[in-house]
């Protein structure tokens, strides 16, 4: 049976490995943090990897973490404890921001990292992001989640992004 619990902490022996380093869960799943939570299959984490010397970035360290301790690759997903878990490196400022800015919290004890609300309806409409769906949960997000109005117009304006 799968445990959101254990994936949990496997996501936060990353960051203690220093295979990232820092993490925030993003996506369907973060909305559930935020408003009435929706179904989904996977656990998307944005993660800022340590700097690289190459211009590519690479997920193979996160791939060798997984094989060593038995979890299997999936197409884009690495499944560990049960749950297609999606890491999504950082692709620019505002992702970078989204992570940084991250707020803590606690699921079943364990402790973790989640997009704030601002941020994920700025991530949601993203143009290379934005589908329908997204923008749907970004409308859901700014109407239902206790956001920051000042914050959010200011990351409309600064990334460029409308609804």
């Amino acid at each position: 049976m799968p445990s959101l619990e254990k994936t949990l902490r496997a996501v936060n022996d990353l960051k203690a490995s220093g295979i990232i380093d820092e993490s925030a869960i993003g996506g369907a799943m973060a909305l559930m943090f935020w408003i009435e939570p929706i179904p989904t299959y996977d656990l998307d984490v944005l993660v800022m990897l340590p700097q690289s010397t190459g211009p590519l970035v690479s997920l193979d360290p996160i791939y060798r973490w997984a094989s060593e301790r038995g979890y299997q690759a999936e197409h884009e997903h690495v499944v560990i404890e049960g749950f297609p878990v999606q890491f999504l490196p950082s692709f620019g400022a505002l992702a970078d921001e989204a992570i940084r800015t991250a707020a803590d919290k606690q699921y079943q004890g364990v402790p973790l990292r989640v997009v704030r609300p601002e941020y994920l309806i700025a991530l949601y409409l993203v143009p290379s992001a934005r589908t329908m769906k997204r923008r749907e949960r970004a409308a859901a997000l700014r109407e239902s989640a206790d956001i920051d109005r000042d914050l959010l117009d200011e990351l409309m304006r600064r990334f460029n992004l409308t609804f």
